[in-house]
């Protein structure tokens, strides 16, 4: 095995290189002193330096080898996923990292940790930022510029550090997550039905009639995509989900309620009450090739 003896001035260290056939480099063996980590820069851009690991540099989370060849992963990390350089943008927290080289940083006493994070979405050169003081619950501003260099695990900062990434990301990070919030959401909104519904049931002796009308988006996407409801006093909607258009409810003008536009999303139960008036039909209309439907409600008398 061929092996030297190189002087590295600008780590400040001693190294043994040993010669590899596979990938025709000079890899590092060993070297002096003993904590490489202590050495500046030594797993190079968004390299993580970890002594308790083999090998001692490591990529941070959104992150991979920028040479693979090179077993140390010396040479640092590139992104897994480009930044937009938008304000699409967002951050991953990491703690327990010594903050990166503030050569080419910039700080502000005064502001908090939420102006710190739009100070650096502004900027698209600002790649993390951090509080400058995290005693009393966080204050002042920190925020870095271009590659973060002379990063290394301690245990011993609970300083938290966020470091910007794309929004794709971000979504592969947080698609478990929302899943979940999905989940949720839907089986608050499908209680919040019943719960309304049994109170509109226990109170319509006082109300009149009551209708009530289900339609799914995918039911309507050949729709003319307008719902025209003509009521005596008001109707009331809940939904979950998303729909790319606005429906418009049209209202009668009573009681000051006039023509307004509502977002009607991805699944909706709409009730619509009727005060007894008299004998009045009221009608509505779906534009629908499948749920095309003219519904007569009449009010007691």
């Amino acid at each position: 095995m061929s092996s030297i003896l190189v002087l590295n001035k600008t780590r400040s260290l001693l190294e043994r290189l040993t010669w590899s056939e596979t990938t025709q480099n000079w890899n590092v063996y060993l070297y002096v002193p003993r904590d490489q980590c202590e050495s500046y820069g030594v797993c190079g851009a968004y390299g993580n330096c970890i002594t308790t690991q083999s090998p001692i540099c490591q990529c941070l989370e959104g992150f991979k080898p920028k040479s693979p060849g090179y077993m140390d992963w010396s040479k640092g990390c590139v992104r897994n996923k480009a930044l937009n350089y938008s304000k699409l943008d967002g951050f991953i927290k990491f703690n327990g990292l010594k903050l990166p080289d503030a050569k080419n940083s910039w700080v502000n006493k005064s502001m908090n940790l939420k102006q710190c994070r739009v100070k650096c979405l502004e900027n698209s050169s600002c790649m993390a930022y951090t509080n400058l003081d995290i005693r009393g619950g966080g204050n002042g501003c920190a925020i870095w510029f271009g590659d973060l260099i002379d990063i290394k695990q301690s245990i011993n900062n609970v300083q938290d550090l966020f470091i910007r990434m794309s929004a794709s990301e971000l979504g592969t990070k947080e698609g478990p997550k929302m899943k979940i919030v999905v989940i949720v959401t839907a089986i608050a909104a499908v209680a919040g039905v019943l719960i309304v519904g049994y109170y509109i049931y226990k109170s319509r002796t006082n109300l009149g009639f009551v209708r009530v009308v289900s339609f799914e988006k995918s039911a309507s996407k050949r729709s003319e995509k307008q719902l025209s409801v003509k009521i005596g006093v008001l109707g009331f909607l809940i939904c979950s989900g998303v729909l790319s258009s606005v429906l418009d409810f049209d209202f009668d003008s009573i009681d000051g309620f006039g023509k307004f536009s509502v977002a009607v999303l991805m699944s909706c139960v709409m009730a619509f009450l009727y005060t007894p008036t008299g004998k009045n039909a009221r009608s509505f209309w779906l534009g629908s090739d499948q749920l095309r439907s003219n519904l007569e409600i009449f009010s007691r008398g």
